[in-house]
C-alpha cells in the first residue's frame, strides 16, 4: 500500500488548467500506519511565497485518511503547489513526480496549476479535419517559373534533394523546384479527399533561398511563388472546398540578403549592415559594426531582429505586415521560433491577428512541453488566452513513435498526462499534433530503419524494401494515433503518400506525383472520413490501459464514442467491452470480450 496517493489526473476537480475565479478541489490520501497528525495544501504564484491552507479530513477508512482542500484562483498565471503533511513518524514533502503519481516524498519541482485569463476560440473548421503543412517549393508546379537572381531553378522534379555549398563551403539553399501557390490552388480538390482543413503554408515572404525563412522583404510574396494576386485565389477557391489558409509568421529575424540588411549590396534600400544611418539599424544589435551582430542561433545569414525598435509596428501595427495578410482572408498564422519572441510581441501579433478575425488561429513552433517554457529568463505565457491558441506538439510526436518503433508506452503516458493536467482544454484540442516537420526525419523513414545508429541521418539514405515496408505499416499504426488522440492530425505533404527523408535538407523532396504510394493514400483518406466524426471537435479523451506494449483510449463526445486499441507485445491481449460496438474497418459488431493478435490494431465506434 502507498503512503500517499495524489493523481492531478484523478484526485483534482475540475482537472487540467482552469479559467481566472474558478475554484479547483485537491484531495490526497494519507496511509493510517503514519499516524497522520495534519496537512497543508501549499501554493505560489511564479515568484512569489508559499502560501499554506490547512486541508480538511472528509473520511477515514482502513486504510487510508482522506483530505482535501478547496482553492480560490483569482488571478491568472503560474501556480506551483505540493503537500506538507505531518505525522507521528516524520514530516513529509510530497512533490511532483515524472509519472503524475506522488507515492513517496520527492524532491522534484512542484505540481503546476494553470490559470487562464480567457478561453481560446478559434473555428471549429480547425478541428474537423487535418491540417496539411505544405513547403511551398516543394510540393506542386503549374505554369512557367522563372529564377530569381542568386537562385537555381532545377528543371527535373524528380532529381534528389541534395546538400549545397557556396565557394566559401557554407550551406546554402538556392536550389529551387518551382513549386508555387497556382500548384497548391490546383491540389485543393485532392486535398479535400483527404478531408483537409487547413493548409499551412511554409513562408511565402520574399527570400532568397528555397525554404524561405531567411526573409528578405515582408511585403511580397516570393516571386517565385506567385504574388499576391495568387495568394489571394488560393485563399478564395480554398474556401470553396471548405479548407482555410495559414502561414508561416517569421518575425524572429530577417535574411542578411534583405531590404532590411542588406548585407550583400541586392537591393536599393540603404540596409542596417551598411549605414547606422539605416532607417534599419535599430531593428538588429551590433556588437561590432558591421560585422559583429545579433543572429539566430549564430548563424550569420539569419540576423536577429529587435522588438524593442520600429520593427514592433511594422510588424504588429494598424497597417503593418500581420494586418497585410490577414485581410486577403487568411485564417491565421503559425509562428516561428516562438520561444524566441517575448510574451508582449505574441500578445501584439495574436491581437491584430483576431481583431481582423477572433476565429483565427495562431500556433506557435515550441518543441517543449508549453505550458511551463522559459525562454531568455522570461516565464512564456502562452496559454493565458492572450498569445497562442496552439502549439507544435513535438511531445506527443516523439511518444507516438517511441511507443510504435519500440513498444514503449512510457514517453506516451506522460505526455498525454502532462497535457491533460497542465493545457487548457481548447488548447488540448487545438494542438497541431505532427508526426516529422521540415526540421526532422521523415516518419517513415524513422520508424523503417531498424537501428538508426546505424546510418547516417544527415545524408540521403534510401529504405530497403523491406524497410519501406516495416516503416509504412508502422506508419499506419502512428498515423491513427496522430488522428485520433486530443488535438488537430497535421500532414508534412507526401507523408500520406510515402515520402522518404532524413534530416534537412532530405526531408524536403518533392511530392512524386504519379509515383504515389495509392494503398498508403488510401489509408490517409479512410482516417480522414474517420476525423469527420463530431466526437473529435472537444471530445473528451479516456486513457483506457498503457502498458505491455499495449495502448487503449476513448473520445467520447456526449453519446458519440470511439476506442482505439493497438497492440504491439509479443503476445495476444483481449479487451472486454462494456456495450456492442463496430468495427470502424470492417463495420463488424464486436461484443464481450475482443481478442487482438500481435500487432493487431482496432478502432470501435458506437
Amino acid at each position: 500500500m502507498k503512503e500517499f496517493v495524489f493523481n492531478p489526473l484523478v484526485d483534482k476537480h475540475p482537472m487540467g488548467s482552469c479559467y481566472k475565479n474558478s475554484k479547483v478541489t485537491y484531495k490526497l490520501k494519507v496511509s493510517k500506519s503514519l499516524n497522520f497528525l495534519d496537512a497543508f495544501f501549499v501554493v505560489h504564484k511564479d515568484y512569489q511565497q508559499d502560501k499554506y491552507y490547512k486541508m480538511q479530513t472528509d473520511l477515514i477508512d482502513e486504510r487510508y485518511v482522506h483530505l482535501s482542500c478547496e482553492i480560490s484562483f483569482k488571478s491568472s498565471g503560474h501556480f506551483w503547489y505540493h503537500f506538507e503533511v505531518k505525522t507521528k513518524t516524520g514530516n513529509y514533502n510530497l512533490r511532483r513526480l515524472d509519472n503524475l503519481d506522488c507515492s513517496c516524498e520527492s524532491d522534484l519541482s512542484d505540481y503546476l496549476q494553470f490559470v487562464y485569463d480567457k478561453k481560446s476560440q478559434i473555428s471549429s473548421n480547425f478541428n474537423s479535419g487535418a491540417i496539411y503543412h505544405i513547403f511551398v517549393d516543394r510540393f506542386n508546379k503549374v505554369g512557367k517559373v522563372k529564377a530569381r537572381a542568386g537562385l537555381n531553378l532545377v528543371d527535373d522534379w524528380a532529381y534528389p534533394v541534395m546538400k549545397e555549398y557556396n565557394q566559401n563551403n557554407e550551406r546554402v539553399n538556392i536550389n529551387c523546384y518551382g513549386g508555387n501557390l497556382k500548384g497548391v490552388t490546383s491540389k485543393l480538390e485532392y486535398l479535400k479527399k483527404l478531408n483537409v482543413r487547413t493548409i499551412y503554408l511554409s513562408p511565402i515572404f520574399e527570400a532568397n533561398s528555397s525554404h524561405k525563412y531567411n526573409v528578405a522583404d515582408y511585403l511580397k510574396v516570393d516571386s517565385m511563388f506567385g504574388d499576391f494576386n495568387d495568394l489571394e485565389e488560393l485563399i478564395v477557391k480554398a474556401k470553396d472546398y471548405g479548407i482555410k489558409i495559414i502561414i508561416d509568421g517569421v518575425f524572429n529575424h530577417t535574411g542578411s540578403d534583405s531590404v532590411y540588411f542588406n548585407k550583400l549590396g541586392r537591393y536599393n534600400s540603404v540596409g542596417a549592415y551598411q549605414s547606422k544611418d539605416s532607417k534599419y539599424f535599430s531593428w538588429y544589435d551590433f556588437y561590432d559594426f558591421p560585422d559583429s551582430y545579433s543572429c539566430w542561433w549564430g548563424i550569420k545569414t539569419l540576423p536577429q531582429t529587435n522588438e524593442n525598435s520600429s520593427f514592433f509596428d511594422f510588424i504588429t501595427g494598424d497597417k503593418g505586415v500581420i494586418q497585410k495578410y490577414m485581410k486577403l482572408g487568411l485564417a491565421g498564422f503559425r509562428l516561428d521560433v516562438a520561444d524566441e519572441l517575448s510574451n508582449k510581441f505574441l500578445k501584439a501579433i495574436s491581437s491584430v491577428v483576431k481583431k481582423v478575425d477572433s476565429k483565427a488561429i495562431i500556433v506557435g513552433e515550441v518543441w517543449e512541453d508549453a505550458s511551463q517554457k522559459i525562454s531568455y529568463g522570461q516565464r512564456k505565457e502562452y496559454f493565458s488566452g492572450k498569445l497562442l491558441d496552439s502549439v507544435t506538439n513535438y511531445p506527443l510526436k516523439d511518444g507516438i513513435l517511441e511507443f510504435v518503433k519500440y513498444g514503449s508506452v512510457d514517453t506516451f503516458v506522460n505526455t498525454i498526462s502532462f497535457i491533460l493536467d497542465q493545457y487548457p482544454s481548447e488548447i488540448q484540442n487545438n494542438l497541431m499534433n505532427i508526426l516529422d516537420t521540415h526540421d526532422t526525419l521523415r516518419a517513415i523513414t524513422y520508424l523503417g530503419v531498424e537501428d538508426l545508429s546505424k546510418i547516417n541521418v544527415n545524408e540521403q539514405y534510401f529504405l530497403s524494401c523491406e524497410e519501406r515496408k516495416k516503416g509504412k505499416e508502422l506508419l499506419k499504426i502512428a498515423s491513427l494515433m496522430q488522428f485520433t488522440v486530443m488535438g488537430i492530425p497535421t500532414i508534412f505533404y507526401g507523408d500520406e503518400v510515402g515520402l522518404e527523408g532524413t534530416k534537412d535538407p532530405f526531408c524536403r523532396q518533392t511530392y512524386p506525383w504519379g509515383k504515389e504510394d495509392k494503398d498508403l493514400l488510401s489509408w490517409y483518406i479512410l482516417l480522414g472520413e474517420l476525423r469527420s466524426k463530431k466526437v473529435f471537435d472537444g471530445g473528451e479523451f479516456i486513457l483506457l490501459y498503457a502498458k505491455n506494449s499495449v495502448i487503449a483510449y476513448k473520445r467520447q463526445k456526449g453519446k458519440e464514442k470511439i476506442i482505439v486499441v493497438i497492440n504491439l507485445s509479443n503476445s495476444n491481449f483481449e479487451f472486454i467491452l462494456d456495450t456492442p460496438m463496430k468495427n470502424y474497418f470492417t463495420k463488424q459488431k464486436l461484443s464481450g470480450g475482443v481478442n487482438l493478435n500481435s500487432g493487431d490494431y482496432l478502432v470501435l465506434t458506437n
